[in-house]
């Protein structure tokens, strides 16, 4: 009276399906460009069983923390009361550390206490962009750490500002859309930017449709120069700062005598856009001359990060967001993590 089932050598975990297709399934969701839908389809499942055999043996551990970590936000969903949430990386391989739920003091606090102060104080360097919480708590929980602003964020800080001056400035001719004035301004704003503004290639005399005659970059940005005479000053204010920062500096006390004479130039040019930016310079000064410090033959900077994050940003992309935040961490550490594997075993 009683049933016995035959042993089945292709299935275990009492799963529907076979061993191997759960190892091709978790195997193809290690690309980070394919979202569940599309693994669904080619395993003929629902995206739900493709969802659960992800949830079921993937479940990736924080790693540990190393001597030098950067921490950065990244907006997640606007469906979420906090819509951006915290990723830390190791500066030198790129590895995803962890992700916290949110930017939070209380989050990062909660986090940090429950690691080992071993760990912590192996920590040397921390790089962050221009956030006063993660700079309030840094010498609390790394007792050993510099702290680097980034100097990707502090160049953006002052590109905003002189971006803001440019469309100041081009509000005045709004009237008059077909204006060389308006034109420069509006369409042509990239060539405040350019940092080699010597090089054959951007003296190179080309037809411009505007004014129906050949001219050069070169020239082009020399006329939206002539424009406003604020803007001049902005422009060279801004290339005052992307020469200092591209300076290799081996004197800290070199380093803070040319930061204080650009901050003082950016306060008396009376272009509020970047008094306030010297406000935030002199706020933030300590850490800018650290981000000049070399660890190991390099600056400490968020640019690995900023690499990491634009891959993360693809993932939300491509599955069009995620409403469960702990499947979107296993998923970004699983896929962006080289050694990072799954829990099941193989057939």
């Amino acid at each position: 009276g009683h049933t016995q089932m035959e042993v089945d050598p292709f299935r275990s975990d009492n799963n529907k399906v076979s061993d191997k297709t759960i190892n091709d399934i978790l195997d193809m969701l290690k690309r980070y460009n394919v979202p569940f839908k599309q693994a669904g389809e080619y395993f003929h499942l629902t995206t739900r069983a493709i969802i659960k055999i992800f949830d079921k043996y993937v479940n990736i551990k924080r790693n540990e923390l190393t001597s030098v970590i950067c921490i950065d936000e990244i907006y997640f969903s606007r469906h979420r009361k906090k819509k951006y949430v915290l990723v830390i990386i190791n500066f030198y391989n790129r590895a995803i550390l962890d992700i916290l739920k949110d930017r939070d003091k209380s989050t990062i606090t909660s986090y940090l206490r429950k690691i080992d102060f071993k760990e912590k104080d192996k920590v040397e360097y921390v790089g962050i962009d221009m956030n006063d919480n993660y700079r309030d708590l840094i010498p609390i929980f790394f007792k050993n750490a510099t702290i680097v602003a980034d100097s990707f964020h502090v160049v953006k800080h002052i590109s905003k500002a002189l971006d803001d001056v440019r469309k100041r400035i081009m509000r005045r001719y709004e009237d008059n859309k077909k204006s060389d004035e308006y034109y420069m301004l509006k369409y042509r704003s990239e060539l405040l930017f350019v940092e080699d503004t010597l090089s054959n290639e951007f003296k190179q005399i080309k037809r411009n449709h505007h004014f129906h005659y050949d001219l050069s970059e070169f020239n082009l940005l020399e006329m939206m120069l002539k424009v406003d005479k604020e803007l001049n000053k902005a422009y060279e204010l801004y290339h005052e700062y992307i020469r200092f920062n591209n300076t290799d500096y081996v004197d800290t006390v070199k380093t803070l005598n040319d930061l204080n004479e650009i901050i003082n130039d950016f306060k008396l040019s009376d272009i509020k856009e970047f008094v306030e930016v010297a406000n935030t310079l002199n706020n933030w000064k300590a850490e800018i001359v650290n981000s000049f410090i070399k660890f190991r033959g390099q600056r400490v900077s968020n640019g690995p990060i900023e690499g990491r994050n634009s891959l993360i940003k693809k993932i939300l992309k491509i599955a069009n967001g995620y409403s469960n935040f702990k499947r979107f961490r296993n998923r970004v550490m699983y896929c962006l993590n080289r050694y990072a594997s799954h829990s099941f075993k193989k057939y």
